[in-house]
């Protein structure tokens, strides 16, 4: 009886995206915050077995397995029952087929692929070393470099002082993993049929989803080249052996495969699929999670300071849960906000631990001869009421601004001019072909790409925009970006914005531009016919939110 009077209370607090929160307006807490409130008599915003009481599901709820209950894993389980309920009502939803099972013929075509890439043994001259660095959830606004005044972040503004910094950078899609598979892959994900979140772990799993192992991944390309690779942090590209981030081009792995994980040690045994591991070894890791992240990708490069290496370093900071540790706390003690204050503490142990991969690098005399890129995964969400996404519209999980427009910079000494600006339309599909051309890597023709090699532009070289257009598809959501004009749909709501003076998308001109619509539409039309479709469904939940009066659909 309990159980269910807590899931009851929690759908309640599940029910954070309303259309009044969403559109920014306040809100007062829901029944769901005030039971969990009332619980946390410490007010660490999390819930032991002590606190929660005499609770018969608290280990359904406690899903990172670490021993307590945040708000957001109790809303994730009041969810995950309720969904239960509607795809019981509504079967046949989903399949039980395994959408990339291990297939050692599509692995030996790719082998052939690899061994055409040329490598970089013998060369006279020591290509650049690469480090990818990729936040998680990060607002558009919560960087100094990027217009924040609350959150210190001197470590990741230095790279665009000493670089360049994009200003309309995009990526492929408003949430985790479909962006990542647009990022490693370089291309459309849509063309593998990445189209949404793999869904949770076990899921995830059980059914084999993840990046089409036909797929050329640039680890793939960097390792056959000859360089040493790494991973370290959020994988959230599939489970299995043949998905694992070592069977995708990475020599070392040390993280976790699935879309989140709590910061701190975990308190008991976690699934395969869930767990922090070194290469396919599970453990449990001591340290806040930032910094372990940041410690292997330094003892990485230590180790290869005498070989080229690319490092690819997905911190999952600053996604949830918010957690910190009183180390980052202590650094914001005028924040009021306890969600908040750990938020810029999430945010502060990340710039740290960039500075932390910088030193590594300068410390081993490889400044001038490593080239460094920072970009966010999405726009930060709105669901959790601490990150900034200004002057964009809305966040996370939508294809306005504020949910695929992020930050980044890429700091290439001898190449970018210091505290640059590149006002041009570029996107993370550029980062795969721009990073081969900085590595002198020539990509066998049959490698095609969606992305634009950016050195013309960081030299000064192009005036133009790297793309004239890109394109966005998330279910019946859709979004093109040609020139200045911004087109979103959901369903038959319309949305046009001209993004040359309305960058927060706040005056709808789609009835007075029908033309422009039309022709949108039918650039969109002719992209989507070159894509697959989606290799599996959305989440079920599809959340219908008012946006300006009109219904747009949340598929996940």
């Amino acid at each position: 009886m309990k159980t269910n009077l807590f899931i009851n209370a929690l759908l309640v607090a599940s029910s954070l995206l309303t259309s009044d929160w969403v559109l920014g307006q306040p809100t007062q807490p829901t029944a769901g915050e005030k039971w969990f409130a009332s619980k946390d008599k410490n007010q660490d915003g999390r819930l032991s077995k002590l606190e929660a009481g005499d609770l018969p599901a608290f280990d359904q709820f406690d899903s990172n397995s670490n021993g307590f209950i945040t708000l957001a894993e109790a809303s994730r389980f009041a969810r995950r029952q309720k969904r239960q309920r509607n795809e019981s009502a509504s079967p046949g939803k989903d399949t039980d087929q395994q959408v990339f099972p291990h297939d050692p013929r599509t692995i030996g075509v790719k082998q052939k692929l690899r061994e055409s890439i040329a490598r970089i043994a013998g060369r006279q001259k020591r290509p650049p070393n690469i480090v990818v660095i990729l936040s998680d959830d990060l607002g558009y606004a919560d960087l100094g470099l990027y217009g924040s005044k609350s959150i210190p972040t001197p470590n990741i503004d230095a790279l665009g002082q000493n670089g360049v910094r994009f200003s309309n950078a995009y990526v492929t899609a408003a949430s985790c993993s479909p962006s990542r598979a647009g990022l490693l892959s370089g291309r459309y994900q849509q063309r593998f049929g990445f189209e949404f979140n793999t869904a949770g772990a076990a899921i995830t799993h059980r059914l084999h989803r993840g990046l089409d192992p036909a797929a050329l991944t640039i680890a793939e390309v960097f390792q056959s080249a000859g360089y040493a690779t790494g991973m370290f942090g959020k994988w959230h590209l599939g489970t299995q052996n043949h998905l694992h981030p070592q069977a995708r081009g990475f020599d070392e792995f040390y993280g976790f495969l699935a879309g989140a994980h709590s910061f701190f040690p975990a308190k008991t045994q976690e699934p395969i699929h869930t767990t922090i591991m070194r290469g396919h070894k599970p453990l449990t890791e001591k340290e806040y999670l930032t910094d372990a992240i940041a410690r292997e990708t330094v003892q990485f490069i230590q180790a290869k300071k005498d070989q080229p290496f690319f490092a690819y370093v997905p911190f999952n900071a600053v996604h949830t849960p918010i957690e910190a540790t009183k180390k980052y706390q202590d650094r914001f003690p005028n924040e009021t906000n306890k969600k908040q204050r750990d938020y810029n503490a999430m945010t502060s142990a990340m710039d740290d631990a960039v500075g932390s991969i910088v030193k590594a690098i300068d410390d081993s005399g490889l400044t001038e001869n490593t080239v460094i890129v920072f970009l966010n995964d999405n726009g930060g969400p709105i669901y959790t009421g601490v990150q900034s996404n200004s002057p964009l519209k809305l966040g996370k999980l939508f294809l306005f601004e504020g949910g695929i427009r992020v930050p980044m910079v890429i700091k290439w000494p001898g190449v970018a001019t210091a505290n640059s600006v590149i006002e041009g339309t570029t996107s993370a599909l550029d980062i795969f072909p721009t990073l081969c051309g900085a590595a002198g890597i020539e990509l066998p023709d049959s490698i095609e790409l969606d992305g634009t090699d950016l050195a013309p532009f960081i030299k000064g070289n192009s005036k133009k925009s790297p793309h004239e257009q890109l394109f966005w598809s998330n279910g019946p959501n859709i979004a093109v970006r040609k020139g200045d004009w911004k087109l979103v749909k959901s369903h038959e709501n319309v949305w046009l914005f001209n993004l040359a003076n309305d960058v927060g998308e706040k005056t709808n001109l789609a009835t007075s531009h029908p033309g422009i619509i039309q022709e949108l539409e039918k650039d969109y039309e002719q992209w989507r016919a070159k894509m697959s479709n989606p290799a599996w469904p959305s989440k079920s939940q599809r959340r219908k939110i008012k946006v300006d009066g009109m219904i747009y659909e949340l598929n996940i």
